[in-house]
């Protein structure tokens, strides 16, 4: 009878193949790669090359009235973008590089100060859908109050100019509810007349020791008769003598950007006009509610009055014609004497 075999002294150790040492590291490693894999979002949120890059704004810092002209860079190009600052919603358009989008937005003069979230959203090729979100810090701006003089009836309006005042309301919604959907503007924003601005945006205006009143524009003093022109290429939306504002003119610089100009002498263009940057619009005055010979300026975007002073500072890039609407059809009125 033989004695039993001990297996476990006759099992020889086996040289490890080099196929099956792959097939070991490959086995140890797969729970560490699973791990990782589950920590990468597949749509790549924060990742330069396929979603955004950057978003940034100028000026850097901003308060009370400020514009701010946003540019959102990508990694690839963007098919739609769409975004909000301050509960307003922003209108971007692409630049001549499709990777660059632009928009031109701002806060409103009685915006409460504190930090906001600038939102964007694109839709990439593919449909692939990607976001940002940066704070945006909102400071007090700088207003003035004084006295001003009026007579009564533009402190306490009879009747007959309640109507007007009415009447003219009615104008001036219709006029900001004009909407061009690209931009028609290009390149820096001109001082409409030859005279420095008054320091006057967001002054409390008391009338007569009586009524107070927020100046939601910025005077500049001009001898009665100056040459006053559109600031930049836009429609003309109104062009109306009106009670408060007296001759008035609104261009429509598409995207829900206005600029307004009251209190001419005389109007020289119409509603539908459209015209080009530096184009006259007529002669400065003091119609209205006025103490003196002057032009008042105003900027609306989106329903908010921002710091005509603050759109003229900023640098802008001019547009190629693809990216605006606008086209001239007002032949160049004779020149007049200023």
């Amino acid at each position: 009878m033989q004695p039993p075999r001990n297996f476990a002294s006759s099992i020889k150790p086996l040289k490890p193949s080099a196929r099956g040492m792959q097939s070991v590291r490959l086995f140890l490693w797969l729970p560490a790669l699973l791990l990782l894999s589950g920590s990468i979002s597949p749509t790549f949120p924060q990742s330069s090359a396929h979603g955004i890059k950057n978003v940034f704004w100028q000026p850097n810092e901003l308060q009370q009235g400020s514009v701010a002209f946003i540019t959102v860079e990508f990694g690839t190009a963007a098919l739609r973008i769409t975004g909000q600052m301050v509960g307003k919603n922003l209108s971007f358009f692409k630049s001549d590089n499709p990777k660059i989008w632009y928009a031109l937005a701002g806060a409103d003069l009685e915006t409460q100060l504190g930090t906001y979230e600038l939102s964007v959203r694109a839709v990439l090729p593919g449909g692939r859908v990607v976001h940002s979100l940066k704070k945006m810090d909102i400071a007090a701006g700088d207003f003035r109050s004084g006295p001003v003089n009026v007579p009564e009836n533009f402190v306490e309006p009879d009747a007959e100019s309640q109507k007007k005042i009415a009447a003219d309301q009615v104008l001036k919604e219709k006029a900001f509810s004009h909407f061009i959907s690209r931009p028609q503007w290009s390149g820096d924003f001109v001082t409409p007349v030859q005279a420095k601005p008054t320091d006057s945006f967001g002054m409390t205006h008391i009338f007569n020791e009586e009524l107070s009143s927020t100046h939601r524009g910025t005077d500049f003093p001009v001898a009665e008769g100056s040459r006053v022109v559109a600031s930049n290429s836009g429609t003309v939306v109104l062009a109306s003598e009106m009670f408060y504002e007296g001759n008035c003119v609104i261009v429509d610089h598409g995207q829900r950007l206005f600029t307004i100009y009251m209190h001419l002498s005389e109007i020289d263009v119409k509603v539908g006009d459209k015209l080009a940057k530096d184009d006259r619009l007529g002669l400065s005055g003091q119609t209205g509610r006025a103490t003196g010979p002057h032009l008042h300026m105003g900027v609306q975007w989106n329903g908010t009055y921002l710091d005509p002073t603050k759109l003229l500072a900023l640098t802008l890039p001019k547009l190629s014609p693809r990216q605006r609407t606008v086209t001239r059809t007002r032949p160049q009125s004779p020149s007049k004497p200023d």
